[in-house]
């Protein structure tokens, strides 16, 4: 078996952390994804939409400014 790392993304990672979550099914569940798009997030496929945010927006204690704070940090962007 291979061992593959996952790379880092600070909002996905920030939440399953700040809600105590086993990994990133547990993630996906709560916020009413697929496991598949959480890993698309995750690996770069796919880009964070604005339905993403508001989704996690809905469903956390997290502001908009918060969430795009730690995409902000994810795309290495200091704007």
């Amino acid at each position: 078996m291979r061992n593959i790392p996952i790379p880092e993304h600070k909002l996905l990672d920030h939440l399953i952390k700040r809600y105590e979550l086993k990994n990133s099914r547990a993630l996906a569940d709560m916020l009413g994804m697929t496991q598949g798009g959480i890993s698309k997030l995750r690996y770069g496929t796919n880009k964070p939409s604005p339905e993403f945010i508001l989704r996690v927006y809905d469903t956390t204690d997290l502001s908009i400014e918060q969430i795009r704070e730690l995409l902000k940090e994810d795309d290495g962007s200091n704007t």
